[in-house]
């Protein structure tokens, strides 16, 4: 009897406290919950508990290969992953990388020989010896293609290596590649390639683990098929190594301990100081600027303009910008009626008022895009101005009015044959700027007369129907930082793959041909040039603006750049650090407690990436100031009835602090009425009347 009566003393007591508002709803509150939640559940996108030093990064698209031989997308994880014989630093200079020396030997001009002299210590992140024979397998992995283009892609980049299909004549000293010893190699070539440096200085002539790469299948076809996979990583020498990898959600890395040859313009030589490395895959934009504002991302790549006033702004973060590679364009279908036109084509880019687009869309992040190369590349710069596009009405109605079309009594543009009114069908991806810059574009060309319909939709799937020769025109952009890019968009080779305008000109093939076989560097740039130029006065494209990169990071991290040649290069990320705030996680037990009774205070839930070196806690006791130290303390609490707001303040190595709250209750061991609220009194009451009455039932059922 006494035990229930004490249970259902105890039960009334705590229904009695929690109706008078001594026991809170919530016991825990944080002052900064959206930053402070656990890496594990919001940072990392993982299940798995994340030590030490953690980075955070935003993608906007989902990686679909890590293998070179098969993507035009080597962003992201590629670059701190795999690393190259030649680099490029800070500033764009060509430096050494995995190869310690290398140059052209030219002394029998029939056989011109590509020298290199490898650094020695280094092995890939799978144990494989790294040496001249993993170059020579890798650089045939590249030459290999299937016949249906699935890989491959980069072959062209070595043609002058003179290993015959790339498969046999390897050890012939005037043909493939003659391996010396272990660190020194030569390749064998037909003719001087001028680009051979820059095709060895970014990730798609990166090396990678021979082992990994063939012990992908059985047969070579399927070891390409299969490599650069979230089932078979991509494996190379760079201070990071890949351990998870969920399509479509994160991929993670984690720094490769025995990383020790950082290349000669990096500070740190050895491991990275960060630990590991999350890229998120958010394809939302909203959702990514809210991760990163919240804190749960670290680093913001693809920063739209209209971002980066508002982030500036903020002293807990730095805007990072520079010049971008490439341009944004109007692409025309130019085996599609009417825009077969060459008058017509160009007539459009001179009705584009680039400066407005530049200062609305771009915020001044931006340069009005007056040819097809970027200001970073001579064959852009060396262009006479009369080449290059302006906004000029005037010259537009010319070329309009050449092609066929003037304007009727309503404004619009009307062919002088079919009297039918201009149409430009103009299709875009869905993202923020290019949708902002499709709109400023309508409005524009339907001054000058143009009818504008817009179209969205997401970017690989515009792509592939502008290769399919689907689209009329498309508002798209390109990032690459060498002339050769022009071949890639408007080669006949390319056309229905990467030539998306579906044109054909026998003289601009001719000038690529003229420099593919360029003795000099100085002829590659000047066959270049009047490549540039034939393109510009036959307008394939209508350029809009040279974008810049812009990236946005929190404060504590450091290091971060954006490389001026791009995003497809090896990353200093051995000297990139996050110096991020702890997490602070208190908890008090027991809770609720009786007076007098020890309290136990425990920060061991508390977590920060370069370890807490100091844990406080501060409250009050009736009125009496109290502070405790410690990641564990204890203390007996003096006054009864009474909600004691707890805070934990924890500090790390470098001075960071974050604090977090608990509310404790503290209760009398049999309270007094006169404390409790007249609801809690008659919840009370009730309770024990009702327990006489079932006491009382009780007694007369013994006794009969």
């Amino acid at each position: 009897m006494m035990k229930t009566l004490t249970v259902m003393w105890f039960g009334a007591l705590i229904l009695a406290l929690v109706m008078s508002g001594a026991i809170p709803g919530s016991l825990s509150t944080r002052a900064d919950e959206s930053r402070s939640m656990h890496l594990s559940d919001v940072r990392a996108g993982v299940t798995s508990v994340i030590t030490g030093k953690v980075l955070v990064i935003a993608m906007s698209s989902d990686i679909q290969t890590m293998d070179p031989s098969k993507t035009s997308a080597m962003y992201g994880p590629p670059g701190l992953v795999l690393e190259t014989l030649i680099t490029r630093d800070k500033t764009g200079t060509y430096q050494p990388g995995l190869a310690d020396s290398y140059g052209w030997n030219l002394t029998d001009p029939s056989h011109p020989r590509f020298v290199i002299h490898l650094k020695q210590g280094v092995k890939f992140q799978d144990g494989t010896p790294f040496n001249a024979q993993a170059v020579k397998d890798i650089i045939k992995w590249y030459k290999q293609t299937d016949m249906v283009g699935t890989y491959g892609w980069v072959a062209y980049e070595f043609a002058a290596i003179n290993c015959s299909d790339g498969i046999s004549d390897w050890g012939n000293m005037n043909q493939g590649i003659w391996v010396h010893d272990n660190y020194n190699l030569t390749f064998n070539c037909t003719y001087f390639d001028v680009a051979l440096e820059f095709n060895l200085s970014h990730l798609y002539g990166s090396m990678m683990s021979p082992t990994a790469a063939y012990g992908s299948g059985a047969t070579v076809d399927e070891a390409h098929m299969n490599y650069g996979t979230p089932s078979h990583p991509a494996v190379g020498t760079g201070p990071f190594k890949i351990t998870e990898w969920v399509p479509g959600d994160h991929v993670t890395l984690v720094k490769f301990e025995n990383y020790s040859w950082g290349f000669n313009w990096y500070v740190n030589k050895g491991p990275a100081k960060i630990d590991r490395i999350v890229y998120r895959v958010i394809a939302d934009e909203a959702s990514r600027f809210a991760g990163f504002e919240s804190g749960a991302i670290d680093v913001l790549m693809q920063v739209p303009p209209s971002k980066v006033q508002h982030y500036s702004s903020n002293p807990a973060l730095s805007v990072i910008t520079g010049p971008g590679q490439g341009i944004y364009y109007i692409e025309f279908n130019c085996q599609k009626g009417p825009w077969t036109s060459v008058d017509l084509r160009r007539a459009i880019g001179f009705a584009i008022d680039r400066d407005q687009i530049v200062t609305t869309v771009w915020h001044g992040y931006a340069s009005p895009g007056v040819n097809y190369l970027s200001p970073i590349e001579p064959e852009g710069t060396l262009i006479p101005a009369m080449y290059n596009y302006s906004f000029n009405l005037t010259k537009a109605a010319g070329l309009f009015a050449a092609a066929g079309w003037v304007k009727n009594l309503a404004g619009w543009l009307e062919n002088t044959s079919t009297h039918q009114e201009l149409t430009l069908p103009l299709w875009t991806t869905n993202k923020g700027e290019d949708v902002a810059m499709s709109e400023m574009l309508q409005q524009q060309l339907q001054t000058a007369g143009v009818h504008v319909t817009l179209t969205q939709y997401e970017e690989d799937t515009l792509r592939a129907m502008a290769a399919a020769g689907q689209d009329d025109a498309m508002l798209f952009w390109y990032s690459w930082p060498r002339a050769e890019i022009l071949d890639w968009h408007f080669g006949s080779w390319a056309v229905g793959g990467s030539n998306t305008a579906q044109y054909t000109d026998p003289v601009f093939d001719a000038y690529v041909t003229n420099w593919t076989y360029a003795p000099t560097p100085a002829t590659f740039t000047e066959n270049a040039t009047r490549a540039h130029e034939r393109l510009l006065t036959m307008g394939p494209w209508a350029p809009i603006v040279f974008w810049h990169q812009i990236a946005a990071v929190h404060d504590y991290v450091t290091g971060w750049y954006v490389n001026p040649v791009g995003q497809e290069q090896v990353i200093d990320i051995v000297d990139v650090d996050v110096n991020a705030p702890p997490h602070a996680a208190a908890l008090v037990t027991p809770n609720p407690a009786i007076v007098g009774e020890m309290v136990t205070f425990d920060a061991r839930g508390s977590s920060d990436d370069v370890g807490i070196v100091n844990w406080s806690w501060s409250f009050w006791d009736g009125g009496v100031p109290v502070q405790l130290w410690g990641e564990v303390a204890t203390y007996s609490v003096n006054t009864n009835l009474q909600n004691v707001d707890v805070t934990l303040t924890v500090r790390d190595g470098y001075g960071n602090t974050d604090t977090d709250m608990v509310t404790l209750v503290v209760a009398n061991a049999i309270p007094e009425l006169g404390d409790l609220s007249p609801i809690a009194v008659l919840c009370l009451a009730a309770i024990i009347l009702l327990c006489g009455r079932r006491s009382g039932r009780r007694r007369i059922g013994r006794g009969s």
